[in-house]
Formats: C-alpha cells, structure tokens, sequence
C-alpha cells in the first residue's frame, strides 16, 4: 500500500528486538502504521589490534549481537587507501549508549564513530525515507501480524506489517488533518493562573477540515446558566455546556483523539497549554478524576520539555507545530502576541477580554460570557489559519523530505541536524565514518579557535549615486566550494603529506589562507557533490514551477526549491559551528578568504580592465570590440589632426548612436558589487538617457566578462538597476530599485541597516523615513522630506491621545523580556513596566514575552518614565513628545538627509522661544536647508563631506544610535548574527499604507563580514529579499521586517518616461 510518511520511532519486542513504526496518512485518508523488523542498530570503533578487540568485545558485552571487521575511510583528510575498523552491532538501540564508553576504554582502542546516531535517522538515512515522503510498502506475509500487533500498541486505521519500504515521486499531500486549541483557566484572583489552584474553564477547537460538519467547537466547563440566550453558534462552530471541569478535560483528550489530527497546533501551546493541560489533569486524576491524556498514536504519554526558552513537545505519530515559535523565526514582528501577529499577518482582529477581568466575564451569565467563549474561539481560529494561510509548514516539510528527516525535527531542530543527516548518507556511500558529536573539552577547543574573518565589504563611496547597477555572484559561498572542491575529504594537513599521497603541488590548490586541497581532478570532494546536486535540484525544480499551472503543485515545488536553497546555503555555517560533528576552520577560513579576493578582484576588473562599455545597435561592447566593427564596414575609429576631420566612431557618438558609460564602483558587499554608471563627462544621465534596457546590458555585460574570469560554477549575475542610491556606511544604505519582470520592470525602495526595519524604533519612526526616502529617492524632493519632518515633529508636539488614542501605537516601543528581572544587570525601560505591571495586577509577565511600552513626560532618568500603552491611555498620561522627536524621529532622518546638507535644525522648524519671541507664531528655523534637490549633490554641486555634522552617524559604530542599553545592544548583535541578517524591507511606495503582508522567502542575506563572530546553531529560518542566490555565513537564515506594503509596481520604463533630477 501507498501511504505518506508523518513520524517514525521502534519499539523493542521479544529479546529486546527492535520494530521500526512509521506513521503516516494513506491516499484514501486513513491513518497509517507500517511496522518493519529486522533492522539492526550498531557503530564503529577504531582499534591498533582490530582482531583482539574484536575478541574482547564477544566476550565482555552480552549486549553485542556480532563484531565485523570492515574496511573504511576515516572522516576527515585526502586518503588513499581504506582501514580497518569495527562495527559493532547490538540487539537494542538503547545498548549503544549503554556500552560505548565502556568500549572506548577498551586496550587499543582509538575512537569511536556513529555512536550517538539516533536509531530512527539511522533507519531513515540507510533506507533513503524523510517525512512527507510517499512510500509503497510491501506486506511481508511471513510476520505473524497478530504478534506484532499484540505487542505493539497503535491506534490508527490500517496497520501493516513490511519486509521492504521503498521511496515512490509524488507531490500532492494525502488528505492530512490539522487541529488547533486554545484553553483559558481562571485567574487566582487577579495572579497568573497555575495548574494547582486555576482550573480550565474553555477549551476552543478549529478543524480542518471540518469536523461532524464543524470548522469550530468550544467546550465551557459549567452547565448553561438559566435564561442565557446569547448565539455563540452558528452553521460553522458549536458550543457545548459540560457539567463542570472534569468533564471539560476528558473530553478535552477525547476529542482529539476522535477527530486524529495529523498536526496538533495552536498559539503557545508548547510553552503552555499542553504543559498546563497535563498537570491540570495529574491535579485532578489525584482528586479521582478519570481523564485519559493520551495524544499518541500509541497512547503513550506526550514528551514535553524545555530547554532554555525552547520548548520541544512531541506526540508519536502526530506532529506538534506551536505558531508562535514558527512566527518569531519567520516573521520580524515589533511584538509577537497573537492579537500582532493576526492584525499583521492575516488583517483580522483578536477580540478582547482584559486578563485583570476575566473572572468577572467567566461568572457572568450572559454578554460577557458570550463574548468570553467567542474570545476562546476566535484564538484557535487565528491560530490555524496563521499556519495554513501563511504555508509556515511548507518549507520544513520540503526540508524533512531532501534531509532524511522526520518533520518534527525540522520543526524543532536547527539546520545542523539536516546537514548531519545528509552527510551521514554520503559518507555512508562513499564509505566514509562519521565522527561524533564534539564532548565539552572539544567544543572548548574548537571555541578557542582564531575568531573567523568575514567576507570583504567595500568602503562605500558615501552620499547619493544616480544609476546604479546591482551586480549579485549566484550561490558564492556554495559556488566557493564546489569551485575550489574544498572538503573534509579533500583536505592535507600540511605540504610535507604530498609526497607519501603520491601527489605533487600541481596536484592541490592552496587558499589565500593557507588552506590545502587536493584538486577535483584528482578526486571530487563529498561536500562539493553534494552542493552541485542540490544546486542542480533546485534549478530543475524552478523549470518545473514553470511548467505546470497546477497552483497547489506550484506552491510545493516553491517550498522545496526554498528548502533547497536553505540547505546548500549551510554548509559553509556549518564548516566553523564549533559543535558540529565536522568542523574545519581550514574550510571555513578559505571559503570566505576566496570570497575576500573575489570581491576585490571583481571591482579591479569593472574599473581597471572594462573601464567603460559601449551601447550601439542595442549591444553592450568594449572598445577594441566597436573599434573592430566600424573598422569591419569600412567606417574611421581614429580622428585625423592634420585635415581636422572626426572619426566616423566619434561622430556616432556626438550623433547619440553610440554611448559611451564610465562604470566605478561605490560599494561592495560579500557577494554584491553596486557599480555606478555614468556619461564620459562624468554628469550623471538622465532616465530617457540611460533606459533600464540600457542598464541590463552594461550589467549583464559586465557580468559575463567577470563570469568569464571565474571558475565554475563561480558566476556573477545582473540583479537590478538602482536609479538612485543613498550610501551612508557599510551595510547601511537605501535604493530605489527597479528588477526585471517579464517584459516590464518592478520598482521599490529597498533599504538595508535602518532604522526602518530595527525593533529599537517605534512605528513612527519606521513610518517617517520610510516617506522620506519615498520624497528623496523618488521624487527627488529634499524640501518636501524636510516639510514633511517638521509635519510629523509638529503633529507629536500638538498630539491629544483622548481625541487621537490610535496614535499611541506608533510610539510604541517593545523590547524582549529573556530572564527574570533580578538577572540583568542594568535598569531597563522595559523592566519598569514588567514591575508596575506586576505590582498593579499581581500579573507576571512571561520570559519571553515581547514587553511594548511607551515614554511619558515627568521627572525621573528614561527608564523610569517608560510606561504600560493601555495604563497611559486609560489614565491620561501625558507623552514625552520631545524623547520622540529627540531620540526617535530626527536622528534617523537626519543620518539620511546629511548627505544633502541638512543638518537637525533644519529638519525641526520648533525653537526655543524667550517670553518676547511669542508674538511670531511661525519663526523660521534658525539653519536653511543647504540643499533644494538632489540634482545639487548627485552632479557633484555639493560635498557631502562639507555637510553639518550633528550625530557621528558615518562611523560604522555596530547597534545604531537608539535608546539602547548595554544588555540590549548585545542582543541586537546577537540577532543580528543569528537571522536577522538582511535588515532590508521592501515597499511599494507609491502608494504607502500601514498594513503588512506576508514577505516573499526568496533570499538570505550575507552577514559575513561580522568577522567578530563564529557560526552559532539556531532554529531554520528565513531571511527575506528578493535576490535569488545570497548566502549567509552561519547554519541558519530568518526574516527581517516587512514595513508597509510588498506588492511591486510594475513600470515600463519607455512608456513612462521618469523624470529627470534636473527636473526638480
């Protein structure tokens, strides 16, 4: 039979056999158990005497089943030939670890391999099966099916009994179920609800699909109260009246259980509701309660766990997928509480029942309590459909499949575990061991290493920058590898070691860092395959996505050509994780090294080799190229001084048949060269001068010749056209971006390293330059930027929260509250408002938890004044307009329009008055701007260097100028290192608004350069943009903040002639 892989695990039966289980759903929609004995779990031991190990072993462990004396290749360095070693194979999976340091210390003995492989990725791996991989399963006849089954308890609808399981191609999913809950306790009058005292009052339900024709249910833990005639149904959702809480539980278990969910999810139900559902009903199992809590698809007991502030829940043979963990990695939220994250994400609302009131609307018996259950409700219905709307689980699924993996490990896990798997495979192929995972003293030495330099970044040529192009190198991490065949198996220690390999110089390439590997001539690494096979995957999959209209097949070959590019992006991070089973600072140290000589090759080629490109009869030439060509039709290249003729070429060019673009470049970026372009006279041109047709040719041009330069599969592409650039510091900058779409060109302002797109700032902040740099990119307008400043610093000035309460929610802060408060070690603003929140309520706010706050007027230091939004509102507390205007509008803006001459006095038209200057009711600012457009500075009128200086805002310092503490600004590195990566958000911004979509998942930026930091494992996530191919130098990728809205304009850029600067 045909089913779909969900979960795998064993169980022992007999003599300690173990039974692989794995779960699924079939094509007919009924859930799956295919059990496969006979698979045995064992690992290898490195010994002097191979032989007498091999005796001491038989005789001192009974555990051991059989000894082997195999041949391999060791794990890491250029071999020529096998050695011994033993594998050890064992009855029961859980002798390996009950034996293996035992064995270690065995006479002889070396090492050991693959001795902490867990037994279910074992089975995977060797079998080539993942999750959410189709399978046919062929009944094994000769089982006795009743034993197994006697044995092994399951609770699914067909159970199977295999002697062979063997991967089928599909794409379509089986007909999954998803469930999502939401349970609500009675607060302990006013304090935070605990299991022992705080009873589960709802339970609310969203199936899909529906469920005895219900897309939602709500169970309320007391009878109906008498003449309570308030509709918390209707044709899509039930509400069912229990007797009291004790049936609430059981039924609770019961109709999970009932409607067999494939995917258990809900909004923290990790952190809380499962744990607090669990010890709720071991409270009232102890009081006589018969509740039955088994989830699984065997009955046995739900796994959770936490470690840190992760928590890891499993259920066998289901998949548990709490949203908000999946939000956080794939969303840059300012806060991620359910009622954020719907308004953001799905425009729908959270309904509201304050958690000071809730006792008050439980005993209630009637509107309150109404809107109480379709509150409840509503919080399941969010749920589901944040991770079904949104495809969350798309990418992880797709990741499962490539890895060998099952998908509650993707969910759980980082992108080390996926590489592991991977590499468990090919080593396996290719006869290689794997080593294993480092112990404390290993991983202290590998930390100790020499910190890791980054890729190179250009110093920027700062100010503003008309037509520039965007040249990107496709995969150059990956392609690095693959290029240079850098591998754990290519590697020499040293140059002495050629000679005994029977290897000459000619034979290895030796990186700018010292780095030696042997050539793929000789023979081809294992990483590099790898990486060539998951490129070459991942461009078949892209043909695929456009050659069907299918669009739930396009939506699964997109996740796993995502999940493709998130997997060859790792390998280079997982080269210098200091806990990875293979580490090579070596390998590490030379691919970015390479990428550091590359840039800076590159950037010699397009200003010293190209220099300028010609555009004649819609190609893009060299000079000896058109020289040739006029030559060839009989026509003059070279003017002639004696008679005072000019050549034919120069006359084309005169006549505007030719033109010739001056190329330079103004920044570099890892993988990324911004190269401006402009007329021999060096004035800038004007749109109808230089077409975005025009800028495609010099770019892809430009790439192909530096293409040409490169090893394969090295490439470097034509990205986009930039019509006007602001270049502040190294990664810090905003572009006017035109892309390539069909035969039309999308167009949004792009920026990367702003305050737009940091948590550090209020929405204000990120709504303010975002108009700005609308008025200053595209319509060239500094003036009407500097109004609209003194507009929104006036508006703050005049701000009435009681005839304008929504405005508060712009100024909004919001910092994350990661330990106790006693454990920091410096006052926080947002630690003043867990405490008054506290000491009001006698509410504890959550470690974890986003806190929002907000600055009011009054005495005190800063963080003392940071206040609750809601506690400011319903008292009337008046803002401190001036922090916001001080500290949170003008530094920003200011950073951006410094390159034009304006300096803080001429953004904030607001002075100083003495008691004589009240008769002038409109004082003009003291300091005019220097500048009216950026035609002055963009043809070089201005000096941008001769600007005002108010904040050192050049200095490439780390953590920007916000309202940041020493603990704060040590997290933002940390994020910055460990997914935000990007920092860019992209907006369509003629026609700006405040809502927010979900972001296209198409990009990883590079943070390479962050050479302070070494690779770090963290949870998979996605960075967002829009390149195809970037790369980010750590096993892990997550989103950056999306401000205003993702949808592209499409422009045709004959047909709509922009403006030229001149115009302004």
């Amino acid at each position: 039979m045909n089913f779909q892989i969900l979960d795998a695990d064993y169980k022992l039966i007999g003599d300690d056999e173990p039974v692989i289980r794995l779960f699924g759903r079939g094509d007919d929609g009924k859930s799956v158990c295919c059990l496969i004995p006979g698979f045995e779990p064992f690992f290898y031991a490195e010994s002097t005497n191979p032989e007498a190990t091999q005796k001491d072993l038989m005789e001192k462990f009974p555990q051991i089943v059989r000894v082997e004396v195999v041949e391999r290749y060791g794990p890491v360095g250029y071999q020529t030939e096998m050695s011994p070693y033993l594998k050890i194979i064992v009855k029961a999976p859980r002798n390996v670890p009950e034996i293996r340091d035992d064995v270690a210390k065995l006479p002889g003995v070396t090492a050991l391999f693959e001795s902490d492989i867990l037994f279910r990725n074992r089975f995977l791996v060797d079998m080539n099966l993942g999750g959410f991989q189709w399978v046919e399963a062929e009944e094994d006849t000769t089982l006795d099916r009743e034993h197994l089954i006697k044995e092994i308890p399951i609770k699914s609808d067909t159970i199977i009994c295999a002697k062979s399981v063997t991967p089928i191609d599909r794409i379509a999913n089986a007909p999954l179920r998803y469930l999502s809950f939401d349970i609500e306790c009675l607060p302990d009058h006013g304090n935070m609800p605990t299991p022992e005292k705080s009873p589960v009052i709802l339970v609310s339900f969203a199936f899909e699909p529906a469920w005895n024709g219900k897309k939602t249910l709500v169970y309320v833990g007391k009878p109906k109260p008498d003449g309570f005639d308030y509709e918390t149904s209707d044709a899509n959702g039930d509400t069912i009246w229990l007797e009291n809480e004790n049936e609430l539980m059981a039924k609770t278990f019961e109709t999970i259980n009932q409607f067999d969910p494939d995917f258990i999810t809900g909004y923290n139900i990790g952190d809380f509701d499962i744990p607090y559902l669990l010890r709720r009903a071991d409270v009232l199992k102890k009081k006589g309660a018969a509740i039955r809590t088994g989830l699984a698809r065997d009955n046995s007991p739900i796994f959770s766990k936490k470690f840190g502030l992760t928590v890891k829940t499993e259920i066998t043979g289901r998949i548990v997928s709490d949203v908000l963990p999946l939000v956080r990695r794939n969303f840059s939220l300012k806060q991620y509480t359910l009622r954020n994250a719907a308004k953001e994400l799905l425009g729908r609302e959270k309904l509201d029942v304050p958690a000071a009131e809730m006792e008050k609307y439980w005993f209630d018996s009637g509107e309150l309590l109404a809107q109480f259950i379709n509150y409840s409700r509503r919080d399941s219905e969010l749920a589901i459909e944040l991770l079904l709307h949104l495809k969350i689980l798309d990418k992880y699924v797709a990741l499962a499949r490539i890895t060998n993996s099952v998908v509650q490990e993707t969910l759980d896990g980082g992108q080390t575990s996926m590489v592991e798997q991977v590499m468990l495979k090919e080593y396996g192929r290719h006869q290689r061991v794997m080593p294993v995972k480092p112990d404390g003293e290993a991983y202290e030495e590998r930390d100790g290493d020499d910190e890791l330099k980054g890729g190179a970044v250009l110093d920027p040529v700062r100010g503003l920058h008309e037509n520039v192009i965007i040249l990107d190198y496709k995969s150059l991490y990956p392609t690095i590898m693959m290029a240079h065949n850098l591998c754990y198996t290519t590697i020499i220690n040293d140059m002495r070691d050629l000679e005994p390999l029977g290897l000459s110089e000619n034979d290895v390439e030796v990186t700018p860092t010292g780095g030696i590997f042997v050539k793929q001539n000789i023979v081809k690494g294992i990483v590099p395959s790898i990486l060539e096979d998951l490129l070459r995957r991942r461009m078949e999959t892209k043909k695929l996505m456009k050659q069907t209209d299918d669009e739930q097949e396009i939506l699964a070959l997109d996740a796993t050509q995502m999940a493709l590019k998130i997997l060859l992006n790792s390998y280079y991070g997982y080269t210098g994780y200091a806990r990875a089973r293979l580490y090579s600072m070596a390998m590490a140290s030379s691919v970015t090294s390479i990428g550091r000589e590359n840039i800076i090759n590159t950037e010699h080629i397009i200003t010293q080799v190209i220099g300028k490109i010609y555009l004649y009869e819609n190609k893009a030439w060299l000079e000896a190229e058109i020289k040739d060509d006029f030559k060839s039709k009989g026509k003059t290249v070279d003017a002639d001084f004696d008679s005072g003729n000019i050549s034919d070429l120069d006359s084309a060019v005169i006549n505007g048949d030719v033109k010739i673009v001056l190329l330079s470049v103004v920044y570099g970026d890892t993988d990324s060269v911004f190269m401006h372009c402009s007329a021999e006279s060096g004035e800038e041109f004007t749109p109808e001068q230089f077409t975005l047709e025009d800028a495609e040719l010099v770019g892809s041009r430009t790439a192909a010749i530096v293409t040409a330069s490169l090893p394969a599969p090295m490439e470097l592409e034509f990205e986009a056209v930039a019509r006007r650039a602001v270049l502040i510091a190294k990664k810090r900058y905003a572009q006017w971006l035109f892309e390539r779409s069909g035969s039309g060109w999308t167009n949004k302002i792009k920026v990367k390293g702003m305050e737009t797109v940091r948590r550090d700032w209020c929405e204000l902040t990120s709504e303010t330059l975002t108009r700005v740099l609308e008025l200053v990119l595209m319509e060239g307008n500094v003036d009407e930027a500097i109004k609209y400043v003194r507009s929104v610093t006036s508006e703050l000035r005049n701000l009435n929260l009681q005839e304008n309460p929504e405005f508060i929610n712009k100024l909004i802060l919001t910092k994350n509250y990661s330990k106790k408060t006693d454990n920091y070690k410096n006052k926080q603003p947002h630690l003043t408002v867990v405490e008054k929140i506290k000491s009001r309520t006698g509410i504890s706010t959550p470690i974890g938890t986003r806190v929002p706050f907000v600055i009011i007027s009054g005495k005190g230091l800063f963080v003392e004044r940071a206040e609750d939004p809601e506690f400011v509102l319903k008292h009337n507390i008046p803002i401190d307009t001036e922090y916001y205007i001080k500290k949170q509008i003008l530094p920003p803006v200011e950073r951006i329009l410094e390159v034009f001459g304006v300096d803080g006095g001429s953004l904030d038209k607001y002075q100083q008055k003495g008691l004589f200057d009240f008769a002038d009711s409109d004082p003009a600012p003291k300091t005019e701007p220097v500048v009216r457009s950026v035609s002055d500075v963009a043809s070089n009128k201005i000096d941008p260097s001769a600007a005002p200086k108010g904040l050192d805002v050049f200095e490439d310092t780390g953590p920007s100028k916000a309202p940041v503490y020493k603990e704060e600004a040590a997290e933002n590195v940390s994020e910055a290192f460990s997914g935000d990566l990007s920092g860019e958000f992209e907006t369509q911004v003629s026609e700006p608004d405040n809502s927010v979509e979900p972001v296209s998942t198409d990009s990883v930026e590079s943070a390479t350069d962050q050479s302070a930091e070494k690779p770090t494992e963290t949870p998979i996530a996605e960075s967002v943009g829009e390149s195809a191919d970037e790369f980010a130098d750590k096993p892990v990728d997550e989103p950056v903040e999306n401000v205003g809205s993702v949808s592209d304009s499409k422009t045709d850029d004959k047909k709509k002639p922009q403006k030229s600067l001149f115009d302004f």
